[in-house]
């Protein structure tokens, strides 16, 4: 009969034997218990830990090993493994003041229960005032058993046997992937513990240090600590190498113990930049209170919303500092493309016409090669330092004669521009009226003309650096007997030597402008000797595809802007020509 009262009461566990077999069977992974009895070890103050994989008699047990305090006594003095069985749920450690605590991770006294997911059976040795006792668990039973032992334990502590292993975990538990599974699981652990840990597989022969993981990218220059009304939220990220081994994410720990792999487990995390699998790193909050079953998960509790709340500042700091990457990434492509591109367009504008080809001061073949068919000189032009056009006076004679007094002297490169810290190496050629280059004969001066900078010289070259920003006149002075020349060239010293090419002297840089909608796909910029590149065409989106197609779209946008500007009258089939002439010569280099 219902009755209209309310009632109240408090809930209890209707079947202790079935509480305690879900407990045993919520950890379902081998390695995590292996993870627990080596925490167990460092709770209890140990500094070496050994944990061996051995066979007898055609079955595999798994031992753990340490020198720490050992299991704690009871009032006799000895360890106090009644204890241990008989308060599942309420570790000893629990019940320690906030100093013996620190450092202590144990809180839920189910530990040993683990070893079901490992063996059949578990035996823990400690020793006491009488010698050496064992507490023996069976897998399965409710039973437990504590007698006295006869063996030993060299380095104190305590030992922890299992086995034989299941068959369904003994080939799980190897020798690397323990070693290799701590070395993640505990890496902030073993470092502030300074535990050393060491995996012993006599099945395989094996010895194997467990080293705490280091992450292989680059690390993200965002604050290592994030405060919060419960403390401080340590953070490492990480940007994947291209080499990068493991698994990509961002892992959870709490106290240099990982308890998830990647934060996108949680809900609140499953955006980016947790999402992005080219970070890599950990969130270590140590408030965080974990499922007590699995010891891989976390409760959702005030320290859950302290780190949700305090993620939002942690994301802007990683978007800006990927940003911040990427657009340096993104310059230091773009040099490296732009040096490509003035390669192939150097060397296929030096086998063209330089007669019909002025506009850019390229540099031209070696002296070593001027004379022969089809290369044009680097002539020394009047103020200008540009190629002798054809009829003018001394003209190259058809066949070379002995070289003639000197006549001239002429720097390369024309128009440097070097980064501060950076150095520039010149070379000076001698020339006669006829300009052939004087094979030897000739002394040569270098000196600094403006400026400040370091020199060193070595006959007809010589090495400038500079570790500031400026202009720096370098001068050369070549002497044969009496006669005496002279030239000189800038070297500019710039933070961005791309950038500094205004002009017009020397192959332009280039810049993007996103220009949506529009047709035009490049045109160039006299005053500042720049292409500008419509980044929002799609012809530039699609071949951001691959490298090589980038680099060759950039070429050809390099073809045009070289052609139209040394022939900006020509006919429309004339200038087709001329873009077929440059393109054919600069598409194998690029």
């Amino acid at each position: 009969m219902k009755t209209s009262t309310s009632t109240t009461g408090t809930l209890r566990i209707g079947d202790q034997w079935n509480a305690i077999t879900i407990i045993a069977h919520s950890q379902t992974h081998p390695l995590k218990a292996i993870c627990e009895f080596t925490e167990n070890a460092i709770d209890a103050g140990a500094m070496h830990v050994r944990i061996s994989r051995r066979r007898s008699q055609g079955k595999t047990y798994l031992e753990v090993t340490d020198d720490g305090r050992g299991v704690a006594s009871d009032e006799s003095g000895e360890p106090d493994f009644e204890r241990i069985a008989t308060h599942l749920c309420d570790s000893m450690k629990r019940h320690l003041d906030a100093a013996q605590r620190r450092g202590v991770h144990g809180e839920f006294g189910i530990g040993l229960l683990s070893f079901w997911s490992l063996g059949e059976e578990l035996r823990m040795v400690s020793g006491g005032s009488a010698g050496l006792r064992e507490l023996r668990l069976v897998r399965g039973e409710r039973r437990y058993e504590i007698r006295p032992v006869k063996s030993r334990l060299v380095t104190g502590g305590t030992r922890v046997i299992v086995g034989p292993l299941l068959e369904a975990t003994k080939n799980l538990v190897t020798g690397e992937k323990v070693a290799r599974y701590l070395s993640a699981e505990l890496r902030d652990r073993i470092r502030r513990s300074g535990a050393t840990i060491e995996v012993i597989d006599s099945v395989s022969r094996k010895q194997l240090p467990v080293v705490p993981r280091e992450f292989d990218g680059d690390r993200l220059e965002i604050p290592r600590r994030y405060p919060t009304p419960l403390g401080d939220i340590n953070v490492e990220v990480y940007v994947r190498g291209e080499q990068a081994t493991g698994e990509p994410g961002i892992a959870v720990c709490k106290d240099g113990t990982r308890v998830l792999k990647d934060v996108t487990e949680l809900l609140p995390f499953q955006h980016s930049p947790w999402t992005d699998r080219r970070l890599e790193g950990l969130v270590d909050f140590e408030p965080l209170t974990l499922a007590p079953g699995t010891r891989s998960g976390i409760v959702p509790d005030a320290a859950l919303d302290a780190l949700v709340e305090a993620a939002a500042a942690i994301e802007e700091d990683i978007r800006e500092a990927m940003a911040s990457r990427e657009q340096a990434e993104a310059e230091r492509a773009s040099r490296q493309l732009l040096k490509q591109v003035h390669k192939a367009f150097a060397s296929a504008l030096a086998d063209l016409p330089a007669e019909e080809y002025l506009f850019f001061d390229i540099p031209k073949a070696a002296p070593a090669l001027q004379g022969r068919p089809g290369v044009a000189g680097d002539l020394p032009a009047e103020g200008e330092g540009r190629s002798r056009k054809a009829g003018s006076s001394n003209p190259r004679p058809l066949l070379a004669a002995d070289p003639g007094p000197l006549a001239a002297v002429r720097i390369s490169p024309r128009t440097p521009r070097r980064q501060p810290g950076d150095s520039c190496l010149f070379s000076a050629t001698a020339r006669d009226a006829m300009d052939i280059p004087l094979a030897g004969g000739v002394l040569f001066t270098w000196r600094i003309v403006a400026g400040s900078a370091a020199i060193a010289t070595n006959g007809s070259s010589c090495r400038v650096a500079s570790s500031s920003a400026g202009v720096v006149t370098v001068g050369v002075i070549a002497r044969q007997g009496e006669i005496e020349v002279t030239d000189q060239v800038e070297l500019k010293f710039v933070d961005d030597p791309l950038a500094d090419a205004a002009g017009g002297r020397g192959l332009p840089g280039y810049r993007l402008e996103a220009e949506h909608g529009q047709p035009w796909r490049s045109r160039y910029d006299t005053a500042r000797n720049e292409i500008v590149i419509n980044s929002a065409h799609r012809d530039f989106l699609a071949s951001r595809t691959a490298a090589a197609r980038h680099r060759r779209y950039i070429g050809k946008l390099y073809a045009k802007e070289v052609v139209l500007t040394n022939f900006p009258h020509e006919s429309p089939a004339e200038v087709m020509e001329r873009l077929i002439e440059v393109t054919l010569r600069t598409e194998d280099a690029l």
